[in-house]
């Protein structure tokens, strides 16, 4: 009995830990998302960029609508996500990240598909 509980908390936590594993993106920044509509996070000091995916490959964010709620060193911050180019939505931040902080991304890309994504700051 003690083999099949040690089993299944390590099978649990190997799944746990996989759900949350985050893969580089064209732009060197974090992918998360659902395989159809895939998000990629670039944190700078006082800026994040947020890319929209297909397929793997940069898709353009006009129409798009779509905001970033930061959760930090015990705050919680709405940031409005603005164009900066075709290809990228821009956001400042009023203080850089600490390791750990969470971020998620939510709205509709300019297809008005939904899109979801949530990160932690390595």
């Amino acid at each position: 009995m003690k083999k099949i509980v040690l089993a299944l908390t390590l099978a649990l936590t190997f799944a746990a830990g996989t759900a949350v594993a985050q893969r580089t993106g064209p732009n060197g920044g974090m992918v998360a998302g659902s395989a159809d509509h895939q998000v990629e996070l670039v944190i700078a000091p006082t800026e994040i960029s947020v890319y929209l995916l297909d397929d793997g490959k940069i898709a353009t964010v006009q129409g798009a609508n779509l905001r970033a709620v930061v959760q930090d060193a015990g705050r919680t911050t709405n940031v409005a996500l603005a164009a900066g180019g075709p290809n990228r939505l821009t956001g400042r931040l009023e203080a850089p990240l600490a390791k750990g902080a969470r971020i998620v991304i939510s709205g509709r890309d300019g297809h008005n598909h939904s899109v979801s994504a949530r990160f932690v700051v390595p």
